[in-house]
């Protein structure tokens, strides 16, 4: 269980096969059959409510997570003017699930190089061993020459974090810094990415360094509206992969990517990959920018998709109800228009032009946003596990009392059966 300095949350969920008597009683006709439908029989996360905190203006909340525990089906509003919240979490097996951050941040800026106007350098701050799944932070800064990262991972990291189904969008210091692990002092603790969205970040979209370290299914990508970081009077810097610490035998994987980052998105200098320090290692994935250092590909083309990942949550409320896009880049990474291996080295190990001093602007570690991916309405087939779960219904005992419906694009089914069974208990 989380804790804040105020009050301990209590999430109320509806998940499995069940439904306890107090929710299903608030529930009436269809709307009973879909939520149990999507916590039986749904292709990803369990349907759940969840719980929103609202963070008043001018406030800072911090909420605490630690060994064993779990943050999980929050929504946290830092809506209004001067709102600030994050969440902290070190130790052993600590969670962080179905989360939605609404509202862009604006406590530190803007201001100039060195000035801090107050307020936390990222959304969340992460060591030891634990999980983020599922978690939104695509609502980036208000503006121009505001700093913060979505997530700081501390250089004393040495353990190992997965990061699943996560979405960092709009952030100005790096939307995950993880980078000073890998320094000689650092902890050396590895990450994990798997099916997450990352898109008009500056500085890096992620800058990682550490040996062991792992990106499979992700997209990253920029456009026309990266936000101005501070330094320089506002550099867009917006590098896809950065390192920046690390030796060559330092190797990262990357494998089914989609990583689109160019100069001609930015007024300073981008790339696609930078391994100006580790060696990273790419196959079977897309990727439209420069590759600077030492990057290996093997079956990689150069043509990009900016579909968001399966499961992905594209907004704030998907997130903390455990629901994101069904569909996505999980299986379409490289073709044989670009093999072999690449050691594409320029010459220049900067990894940038311009505002590498801002490239420590989440080195702290305790150190949608104008996301048109939030508004895919489009209708994509049921994974395969979802189809799995309905044949396990079609040929479970009772399925003759059964009753299944589609609702934008998903098959939903619920066993009579079982309600009756229900309803004789409340009675």
């Amino acid at each position: 269980m989380a804790r804040d300095s105020s009050k301990t949350k209590h999430d109320r969920r509806i998940c499995g096969s069940l439904v306890d008597r107090r929710s299903y009683l608030k529930l009436t006709g269809s709307t009973a059959l879909a939520v149990a439908g999507v916590g039986t029989f749904g292709g990803g996360a369990a349907a759940a409510e969840y719980e929103t905190i609202t963070i008043p203006a001018n406030t800072q909340k911090q909420f605490q997570v630690g060994s064993g525990e779990t943050f999980e089906n929050t929504l946290i509003d830092i809506s209004a003017t001067g709102a600030d919240a994050r969440i902290v979490a070190s130790g052993s097996d600590w969670t962080i699930r179905n989360v939605g951050f609404t509202g862009a941040a604006d406590m530190s800026g803007p201001h100039s190089p060195g000035k801090n106007l107050g307020g936390y350098p990222n959304l969340i701050a992460a060591s030891g061993t634990g999980t983020i799944e599922h978690v939104y932070l695509g609502d980036g800064v208000s503006g121009d020459m505001v700093r913060k990262g979505a997530i700081g991972v501390s250089s004393s990291h040495d353990g190992h974090i997965n990061l699943n189904e996560v979405t960092m969008n709009g952030w100005t210091g790096n939307a995950i810094y993880a980078g000073g692990a890998a320094k000689s002092s650092g902890g050396g603790g590895t990450l994990a990415f798997d099916r997450c969205l990352l898109k008009n970040n500056n500085i890096s979209h992620l800058r990682i360094a550490t040996d062991g370290t792992t990106v499979k299914n992700t997209v990253i990508y920029n456009t026309e509206d990266v936000p101005l970081h501070p330094i320089n009077g506002g550099v867009v810097n917006s590098r896809g992969v950065y390192d920046g610490y690390g030796t060559s035998g330092n190797v990262i994987e990357f494998e089914n990517c989609h990583i689109d980052c160019t100069d001609a998105n930015t007024n300073g200098g981008a790339s696609a990959l930078a391994a100006t320090k580790t060696t990273f290692r790419v196959k079977d994935s897309q990727v439209k920018g420069q590759l600077i250092g030492n990057v290996e590909t093997t079956n990689v083309g150069e043509n990009p998709s900016h579909e968001p990942p399966k499961g992905a949550p594209t907004t704030a409320e998907q997130a903390a109800s455990g629901s994101g896009a069904s569909g996505g880049n999980s299986e379409n990474g490289g073709s044989s228009a670009k093999t072999g291996t690449d050691n594409s080295g320029n010459g220049d190990n900067s990894g940038s032009k311009s505002g590498d001093n801002a490239a420590d602007s989440g080195s702290s570690g305790d150190t949608a946003s104008n996301s048109s991916d939030s508004n895919d309405t489009s209708k994509k087939t049921p994974p395969a596990d979802a189809e799995v779960n309905e044949q396990r219904v079609s040929a479970a005992p009772g399925s003759a009392d059964s009753y299944c419906f589609t609702y934008e694009g998903r098959r939903y089914c619920f066993d009579f059966s079982n309600l009756s069974t229900l309803v004789k208990q409340l009675i």
